[in-house]
């Protein structure tokens, strides 16, 4: 029997199907005869007595969810996501380069720095991709920091903002579909794989409200894993390699037939009637993971 301690904030609980995922990894540790249980920030101190910790808050680098990684991992627990992952998925400079080294197949993508902020370059990048492009931080989740520019005012105005973020972004040539493929991968296999639909009238599967804070988001559409295309789960798994071993969920699209990576997230999401539509042994995977 193994302790796990499932490290999540309040908002985990908001959306009824992301807590009703929680749940139903809480019940399949406990069918498998482990603990497991909801460990919550004003608990850190608890964290020696698991032997496993598992994270479902968003872990960019400068959040308490990275904190509790790497404390976990210092101190030999069985940790997902591992600090090392975080650190690569959640800068995305650092994860297109290594992408660009190992031949991973992925969007067209040139970095900018501040000092190349200038007309000439931008003129040059437009030339490269056409209009519009895409501008990212490197640090992004959930969709955020990741807006179209079709000219040089729009451009100018996004980088700005985004350099307040970081000294290097990243431009990539825009791929419209209508959908974006997500496979989940953990320790090198396939654990799922989705379509993430983008809504009507956008472009991206997560879309700010126009005047508003909330989001609006595209359906998920849920495939067998071993019904998926063999080329999309290769291509995954590719990508994942460069990152780690853990559980991933990579976002990759498909274009004239072909599959480029979008990006690799770590903490992948995972709704209950969503990911696990299809193979409902999405749990115990992961908990045999975490326990092994």
């Amino acid at each position: 029997m193994s302790r796990i301690a499932c490290f999540v904030e309040r908002y985990n609980f908001s959306d009824p199907k992301e807590a009703m995922a929680l749940q139903n990894f809480r019940r399949t540790a406990e069918k498998m005869g482990h603990t497991f249980n909801f460990l919550f920030r004003e608990h850190l101190q608890e964290i020696p007595k698991y032997d496993a910790v598992f994270i479902r808050a968003t872990t960019d680098p400068l959040y308490i969810a990275y904190v509790v990684s790497k404390e976990a991992w210092e101190m030999g627990l069985n940790v997902v996501d591992d600090p090392k992952s975080i650190q690569i998925c959640g800068n995305k400079i650092h994860l297109y380069s290594l992408f660009k080294k190992y031949n991973v197949p992925h969007i067209p993508t040139i970095f900018l720095n501040k000092d190349e902020f200038h007309h000439k370059r931008i003129m040059e990048i437009f030339k490269t991709f056409g209009r519009p492009v895409v501008v990212k931080a490197p640090y992004t989740s959930f969709s955020r920091y990741v807006e179209k520019a079709a000219c040089e005012t729009s451009f100018r105005e996004v980088a700005k903002r985004f350099f307040r973020r970081s000294d290097v972004l990243a431009v990539q040539e825009f791929m419209p579909t209508a959908f974006d493929w997500r496979v989940g991968v953990l320790n090198n296999e396939v654990l799922y794989v989705c379509k993430y639909m983008v809504p009507k009238g956008r472009w991206k599967h997560g879309a700010k409200r126009r005047g508003r804070p909330s989001f609006v988001w595209g359906r998920t559409v849920t495939l067998k894993r071993e019904n998926a295309p063999a080329e999309l789960k290769e291509t995954a798994l590719k990508a994942c390699e460069v990152v780690g071993h853990g559980l991933y969920g990579v976002d990759i699209k498909e274009v004239n037939g072909n599959y480029v990576v979008v990006e690799v997230n770590d903490n992948p999401s995972i709704y209950a009637g969503n990911e696990d539509l299809r193979n409902r042994d999405v749990y115990e995977k992961i908990i045999t993971y975490l326990v092994n």
